[in-house]
């Protein structure tokens, strides 16, 4: 695949410029926005006129003193004027190199910023993709010492959201293998959010700009299909690591694990990006390859979640913690 380093970056002229691949797709946006602009239609219309033969013909008939004062003149010295601005110097000399082939090939499919100030409901559902289909209400694991909120815990500030985990009691179903679902009191809530009934993809560059608190609290950015497999976490923080996992397979269910001490990645932002190929899955942070995957690569669409949870074995210090999430967005080869 080729380099995909610019798809990291922020749509530009809603974000503020953060690398060399951000300002990559802010050129391609001002080139862009020049290249159908009224004033470089101006300066195409004055140089058509200014080159032409009867425009010539009449300047060749005037006086010298004549011409100073002509219409003639005034087109003339504001065509070489316009020629020599910065804009136009800059739009002719990039659409010389034109740096923008890769941009070009690909489709920005999902683009969310969080800058309402509220959670986008034609995008985004705040509970499980099988707890709403078949019960209509969030459920907890048994392994979850937190009940996920239905939005309850989803928060904004500064245009970003956060999901955050607190101690606060609270009642709800949890999935016990042995029993099914049983109604069962909480000490501590949290929440998710999913685009299991808008948006789904299969192939392509997942990108999310995320703070991970540090603590126990288990956050993660990940991916699943219909059914429970096959799944990816992109990145998963949970007591001090940091974890790429994959998992697949049907009857006999295959998992791939990684993982690095975390201490460096909480509590500042990263950017967490999946690259996925038909016969590859490679994980970033910060454009830096840290995981690959070449055997069992999904092959149906996936949807992406975010959520935060406290298992039964975490410690409840450092309450309340939260995920922060900047922005996500998603891109797609454009079809041929």
């Amino acid at each position: 695949m080729a380099s995909l380093s610019f798809l990291l970056g922020m749509i530009p002229g809603t974000e503020k410029v953060e690398t060399a691949d951000d300002q990559l797709r802010a050129d391609y946006k001002a080139f862009k926005d020049y290249e159908s602009s009224d004033e470089l239609k101006h300066y195409l219309d004055l140089e058509k006129e200014v080159k032409s033969n009867a425009f010539k013909v009449r300047k060749k008939k005037m006086k010298k003193a004549d011409y100073k004062d002509s219409e003639e003149f005034q087109k003339e010295t504001e065509y070489q004027v316009l020629k020599k601005s910065e804009k136009v110097v800059w739009f002719y000399k990039t659409k010389k190199k034109y740096p923008f082939k890769e941009i070009e090939r690909w489709d920005l499919t999902f683009d969310e910023k969080f800058n309402s100030g509220k959670l986008d409901d034609s995008k985004w559902m705040t509970q499980n993709h099988w707890g709403e289909q078949s019960m209509n209400e969030p459920y907890a694991m048994e392994d979850d010492k937190s009940f996920p909120s239905n939005g309850d815990n989803i928060e904004f500030y500064d245009n970003k959201a956060r999901i955050v985990t607190k101690a606060e009691k609270a009642e709800g179903l949890v999935w016990r293998s042995e029993q099914g679902f049983v109604r069962e009191d909480f000490d501590f809530t949290s929440g998710m959010i999913s685009t299991a009934k808008s948006f789904k993809q299969k192939y392509g560059v997942f990108n999310a700009k995320i703070k991970m608190a540090g603590g126990s609290v288990a956050q993660a950015f990940w991916m699943v299909s219909e059914t429970m497999l096959p799944h990816i976490d992109v990145a998963r923080y949970e007591n001090g690591k940091l974890y790429s996992n994959y998992f697949w397979g049907g009857g006999s269910p295959h998992k791939s694990l990684s993982k690095t001490g975390g201490a460096k990645y909480a509590d500042e932002y990263f950017i967490y990006t999946l690259e996925w190929t038909p016969n590859k899955l490679t994980w970033k942070i910060n454009g830096k390859v840290f995981k690959t995957q070449t055997s069992g690569v999904p092959q149906e669409e996936m949807h992406i979640n975010f959520s935060s949870n406290l298992k039964k074995d975490a410690s409840e210090d450092g309450l309340p913690s939260a995920m922060e999430i900047d922005w996500v967005r998603v891109y797609k080869l454009k079809e041929k």
